[in-house]
């Protein structure tokens, strides 16, 4: 079902839709449904990490861009 309202949201943008036509009701999770649809985009997506073990620690972030390396 929330499938059926993302593929809505995707079809109102490529038909020239606006934005605001959304027809489910505020705060609720069509309506978040119908927007990732719509705007091609995930609501979770700020909440998506790589795993500890693969993403670089902060420190050696710091200190690479601290410290560049002449090449």
């Amino acid at each position: 079902m929330i499938m059926d309202i993302i593929k809505q949201g995707s079809r109102a943008r490529a038909l020239g839709r606006p934005r605001d036509a959304c027809p489910h009701p505020a705060d609720s999770r069509e309506r978040r449904a119908w927007y990732e649809g719509y705007d091609g985009s995930t609501w979770d997506f700020a909440e998506r990490v790589t795993h500890p073990t693969i993403a670089p620690q902060g420190h050696a972030i710091r200190d690479a861009a601290a410290n560049p390396t002449p090449v």
